[in-house]
């Protein structure tokens, strides 16, 4: 399969999965203000979905901005960010989706698509007891092996396969941020915990201009979160003011970054999952290897083992 045949399939997954259970207006919670771009083309991606359905999204915000006020207390529609921190590698979000769906049984919760991943088995069997209480929760797994999961121990819930939200970026968007294409090789080594023990370096073409990178975002010495931040910290500044200014420049910024990164390097080497899709989406060719966990591999295996273009390297 080619890249725009792929792509358009994706986006009607999507499409065809999700918008069913939205039935009315809806807010959109745990928006990624934080610096890797992955999150943010997700981000973008599910509010491109959003201009597809009748229905508005009438309030957005991260786990720090959060206002309980602004959840109407009778029902409604409550959509949890997407990404790969469901489980117990990125707490901090785990907490928050938890507590969304203790404290809000009433209202119908959709968990957009995550990959799913637990060190600790008796934590998992703990959240998957309080989820089993919600009577409204539809979780949406990002690749087959986080469908396995879910279905052996959350299967009290709604369960649904469902790609990555990055897949509804539209090409006018991508082409509005692309830069002109260079000789160069990207290495795309990531540097938190979830990267794989095996060494990418080695794998760098011989007498190729090779760059041995991490999302720009990550590298700065000045983060482009702390202006985000700063305005929160400021006493001054409403949460709803610190919403507004994500929304409209810093998402925008990251977006413009990770786009134009991507798209000046003529071949693609990446342990970053996004990565890979940003270059499914500028139509590159891109050799994708494993991060710590799997999360890589079962994601290619659920969506790109038929594309031509993208070669997994075990």
């Amino acid at each position: 399969m080619h890249f725009a045949e792929k792509i358009q399939s994706l986006r009607e997954r999507v499409f065809e999965q999700i918008s069913p259970l939205i039935t009315e207006d809806f807010i959109y919670l745990d928006l990624p203000y934080h610096n890797n771009i992955g999150d943010t083309l997700i981000w973008e991606g599910t509010l491109q979905f959003f201009k597809q359905l009748p229905h508005r999204c009438t309030y957005k915000s991260s786990v720090a901005t959060f206002k309980e006020s602004r959840i109407q207390v009778d029902g409604g529609i409550i959509l949890l960010h997407g990404g790969g921190n469901f489980g117990d590698l990125w707490p901090d979000h785990q907490r928050f989706r938890m507590d969304i769906i203790r404290k809000y049984p009433k209202h119908r919760i959709i968990i957009l698509p995550q990959t799913f991943f637990y060190e600790d088995q008796d934590l998992m069997k703990q959240d998957a007891e309080v989820m089993a209480k919600h009577p409204d929760l539809h979780i949406c797994a990002r690749d087959n092996k986080s469908l396995a999961i879910l279905q052996e121990h959350f299967g009290k819930n709604n369960i649904l396969l469902v790609p990555d939200m990055a897949f509804c970026i539209p090409k006018q968007l991508l082409d509005k941020y692309r830069i002109a294409e260079t000789d160069k090789t990207l290495i795309l080594k990531r540097k938190d915990k979830e990267l794989s023990e095996a060494s990418i370096e080695r794998l760098a073409p011989k007498g190729k201009h090779v760059e041995i990178r991490d999302w720009p975002s990550l590298e700065m010495s000045k983060a482009p979160s702390k202006r985000l931040y700063d305005i929160l910290n400021n006493k001054y500044t409403s949460r709803s003011m610190v919403d507004w200014y994500a929304h409209h420049f810093f998402k925008n910024k990251l977006l413009n970054m990770g786009i134009a990164f991507v798209s000046q390097y003529k071949e693609i080497y990446t342990t970053r999952l996004h990565v890979a899709i940003l270059a499914v989406l500028l139509h590159k060719h891109c050799f994708f290897l494993d991060n710590s966990y799997g999360k890589n591999s079962t994601f290619h295996d659920t969506w790109f083992n038929d594309l031509e273009g993208i070669s997994f390297l075990k």
